[in-house]
């Protein structure tokens, strides 16, 4: 009885030992991860946007567009293989988890009939947001260069700074109960509808693995324009 009661041991402390060095790995990737993240480049060049700059453009309403991360790391696994740059290693990593993620909150023109027709890049090209305030964003929205051009393109058109920018759309976000796995678009909208009552007569968008959702100029939940 004794020498099995000493194996059992033998078995808990290893297995205890290999937990605690699998979770201080995934620890360790996560950190570097992050590190490369913050360390490096994530400036937003504008004249190198495709769409373009369009300062002049009102601002009507706004929508929250939410990604659903496990479908957009695999779109850039087929094209970088398994080795993703560094921009989306914290995202996209093996050691990364993610599922409905922040896009960004788009000021919008009610009369526009193109993308180039929304508010853009109202302050013109910007200066790289500091990595602290980045840092506090990455648990919704995983990417500096995500974060710094949505602050750029959209969040300079409505916000005085990006920390506010920042606060106000993971507000919305954390109003929401999302689910955890992909669901098709009418499914969706049907599981949404029934999670959030504040949804339940409201019109969603949806385009490939985004969701959209809007808001009037007071941040209350409006249908979005069908077009």
């Amino acid at each position: 009885m004794k020498q099995k009661q000493i194996l059992q041991l033998c078995i808990f402390v290893i297995c205890f030992f290999i937990l605690l060095l699998t979770g201080w790995y995934f620890f360790s990737q996560q950190k570097q991860a992050v590190h490369t993240v913050i360390e490096g480049n994530y400036d937003y060049i504008m004249k190198n946007d495709p769409i373009g700059q369009n300062k002049h453009a009102p601002t009507d309403y706004y929508t929250l567009v939410l990604s659903w991360s496990p479908a957009f790391c695999d779109i850039q696994r087929k094209k970088y293989g398994e080795q993703p740059p560094a921009s989306l290693q914290y995202q996209c990593g093996k050691t990364q988890h993610f599922g409905w993620v922040i896009h960004g909150l788009w000021p919008q023109n009610g009369k526009a009939r193109r993308v180039s027709d929304h508010p853009r890049f109202c302050r013109g090209d910007l200066p790289m947001v500091e990595e602290a305030v980045i840092q506090n964003y990455l648990a919704e929205s995983p990417s500096a260069a995500l974060l710094q051009g949505e602050w750029e393109k959209h969040g300079s058109c409505a916000f005085d700074s990006a920390h506010k920018y920042f606060e106000k759309q993971r507000d919305l976000y954390r109003t929401l109960k999302l689910p955890n796995y992909e669901l098709p678009k009418n499914e969706l909208f049907r599981w949404l509808k029934k999670n959030n009552p504040q949804l339940k007569n409201t019109y969603l968008g949806a385009s490939r693995n985004e969701l959209f959702i809007c808001y009037d100029l007071n941040f209350n939940i409006m249908d979005c324009p069908n077009r």
